[in-house]
């Protein structure tokens, strides 16, 4: 008995953890999107995202030189480009979804992406999911949705649109690449992984953002290159984060998001969140927290 107490003991530790590792990435990468706003940028979001991964791979080059790890393809390349490709798909598809219904619309469809990863889990990884991480989950996502209700999500908007159904397709390519992180984290050196993701992400982006090329100036280019090592920091707690626990425990805590843009919008931008806001940032907290303390089978 004290035997079974001790490891629900390290799982919920382990959790924990993960939670902690992947609320980090999390925030990183919040004030990341949060840069097209900053700068005025939102017609060459190609050169951010493409900026930051040429300067994030550069990087990780250097890395790679004084930790001496040899500079080598992966015999798994093709997983670590299928995760760049899903990824990349996934972000297209959400932009798209913006730019042509309520963004809030979008956001909310997206909020499907974390369910999607946990039920991919359970089919490709196996893992065992209870009735109490069920109700977490569940409750991650209603608080997300009670943000995004109260910024006007599907008020005025069919849900069978083409943007609608871009921005399902896009919730789903994210749980993919999702399964392939997770996959990834527990089999692949960390310098490898931030490699080979940098790489494949920096072509794939590329012939985008060359076609907007001139909207910016070299200036805000050299702007754009610091959002690769901050992107560093952030896939590194992320891959920390995969690592450590299943599917069913980190893609809900993704959700954060919402309230780290509560927060950016309060700090930068003096845009106070309401109380309905309030509340369903509150219920994912107490989700999170409910989420960290439901050890497997549970």
């Amino acid at each position: 008995m004290q035997a079974d107490s001790a490891v629900k003991e390290i799982a919920v530790n382990y959790n924990i953890k993960a939670i902690i590792w992947v609320l980090a990435g999390t925030g990183i990468f919040s004030l990341i999107f949060t840069s097209g706003r900053l700068l005025d940028g939102a017609d060459w979001v190609w050169q951010i995202i493409f900026f930051r991964y040429l300067s994030g791979f550069v990087l990780m080059l250097i890395i790679a030189k004084q930790q001496k790890v040899a500079l080598t393809v992966s015999a798994k390349w093709p997983t670590h480009l299928a995760r760049a490709l899903f990824g990349g798909a996934g972000g297209c598809a959400a932009i798209y979804a913006a730019a042509n219904m309520p963004v809030a619309s979008a956001a909310a469809i997206g909020l499907l992406d974390s369910v999607f990863a946990v039920v991919l889990g359970i089919f490709v990884f196996g893992e065992l999911v209870g009735s109490k991480r069920w109700l977490a989950i569940l409750g991650c996502l209603v608080g997300a949705a009670v943000v995004l209700f109260d910024k006007g999500a599907f008020q005025g908007s069919a849900f069978l649109s083409a943007p609608a159904i871009v921005a399902l397709l896009g919730a789903l390519f994210l749980a993919i690449e999702s399964v392939f992180i997770r996959a990834l984290a527990t089999s692949e050196n960390v310098v490898s992984i931030l490699l080979h993701v940098n790489f494949f992400g920096m072509l794939i982006f590329a012939v985008p953002a060359i076609y907007v090329w001139d909207m910016t100036d070299i200036y805000i280019k050299l702007l754009l290159c610091l959002l690769g090592p901050l992107a560093l920091i952030g896939q590194y707690c992320n891959i920390r984060g995969y690592r450590l626990a299943g599917l069913s425990i980190v893609a809900p805590v993704g959700y954060s998001w919402i309230i780290f843009a509560m927060m950016i919008d309060y700090v930068l931008f003096a845009t106070t969140a309401s109380y309905v806001a309030l509340i369903g940032a509150a219920l994912i907290l107490a989700s999170g927290y409910l989420l960290a303390r439901t050890p497997e089978r549970v």
